[in-house]
């Protein structure tokens, strides 16, 4: 296992509750990136997801969460910070509030929670809305959840130590060992090489560059910047998602304010531009964190597919590779399933989800 963020621990944990010997490697300290800067919402019913593939992924891997936090919790008392807070998606316009209702039409059709509030009702719901905003309405999802990543990353950690795995921090991966086009191990950047005939590619932003064959996945970073703010007094005890920024309170009065989507490479510096940007979209949408303490910011860099959907599966022209990432702003909530359909793969199993749509080999046939 190649990459130490909550999709390779992710794997690593499924595989090894299936009684399969794993070997995790980090090249720095685990989930220190794309995995430790996320907001960490647990969403499917998002403007992003229309009823496919993307949705029935999202989907089953929110039904699957709560009972995994759970039984991670039987192996280690750390806490994951879950907690199903609720969210409140803002249509600032009246082409925003169409196709809102619209989304909780079919959505509600699927029997999916989910209730359309007119602007009244928004504002009242959530009186310190700033003046200005131009609430048209909004979709209230109770279901949605969320966990602190932090948090997360440790209990998993434990939980997966306790599986069995053998975690190798500051372990950089600097390629494939091969006989032919079979994968035979790996070797690290000090010259040491460690035997297994399966390698799983969980690099992220990176994992495009672990060898030749992973250059079919065109995945992109996409710089993430998040301001934690410390508060008096929680402004809202739900998650509040609009085009003009988006609020995540959390249990301790902290709130998190982002993220932005920055295409800058692998600049992961936090900049005073793109701190000014969420500073200024927070005190518009309420105006009263004015008087927040600002407790933190920072970056990281999320792997982006070319459409979207992370890739899964068996690397074309190198047998015993596979891979799992090009999850983008969805790796906290896709881990569970990523770890269950990357197992299901390897042991030849059935899958639980149809695989083609988020093969390997996808990004070759759409550039063709």
């Amino acid at each position: 296992m190649v990459g130490g963020g909550i999709v390779g621990l992710a794997v690593a944990y499924f595989l090894a509750r299936a009684g399969v010997g794993v070997t995790l490697l980090e090249r720095g300290a685990l989930g220190r990136e794309a995995s430790w800067a996320a907001a960490g919402y647990l969403s499917f019913q998002g403007s992003s997801n229309k009823p496919g593939p993307r949705l029935e992924l999202t989907r089953a891997s929110f039904e699957m969460y709560e009972g995994w936090v759970r039984e991670i919790g039987e192996l280690t008392p750390a806490d994951t910070g879950f907690w199903r807070c609720g969210l409140l998606e803002i249509a600032l316009s009246g082409a925003e509030a169409a196709e809102a209702q619209a989304r909780a039409a079919w959505q509600r059709k699927a029997g999916y929670a989910v209730e359309w509030l007119d602007a009244a009702a928004v504002r009242s719901r959530e009186p310190g809305l700033g003046a200005e905003l131009p609430v048209h309405g909004a979709l209230l999802f109770p279901g949605v959840a969320q966990v602190r990543p932090p948090r997360m990353l440790r209990a998993l950690a434990e939980a997966t130590r306790r599986r069995g795995v053998q975690i190798r921090e500051q372990a950089p991966v600097a390629g494939i060992v091969r006989e032919g086009d079979r994968v035979t191990g790996v070797v690290l950047a000090g010259g040491e090489t460690i035997a297994a005939p399966v390698v799983v590619n969980a690099a992220g932003s990176w994992a495009s560059q672990l060898a030749p064959e992973m250059a079919v996945m065109p995945v992109k970073p996409m710089k993430g910047t998040v301001v934690l703010l410390e508060v008096a007094t929680p402004p809202t005890r739900e998650l509040l998602v609009s085009e003009r920024g988006s609020i995540y309170p959390r249990t301790d009065n902290k709130v998190a304010v982002g993220a932005t989507v920055e295409d800058v490479g692998y600049d992961k510096e936090v900049r005073l531009g793109s701190v000014r940007t969420l500073v200024n979209q927070a005190l518009a949408v309420l105006p009263e964190l004015t008087d927040a303490r600002v407790a933190g910011s920072w970056a990281g860099l999320r792997p982006y597919s070319h459409d979207n959907l992370p890739y899964l599966g068996p690397v074309p022209g190198l047998r015993g590779a596979y891979a799992a990432t090009g999850h983008y702003r969805s790796g906290i909530l896709l881990a569970p399933i990523t770890g269950v359909l990357l197992t299901e793969m390897i042991l030849q199993k059935p899958p639980t989800l149809p695989l083609e749509p988020l093969a390997v080999a996808r990004a070759a046939r759409s550039e063709g």
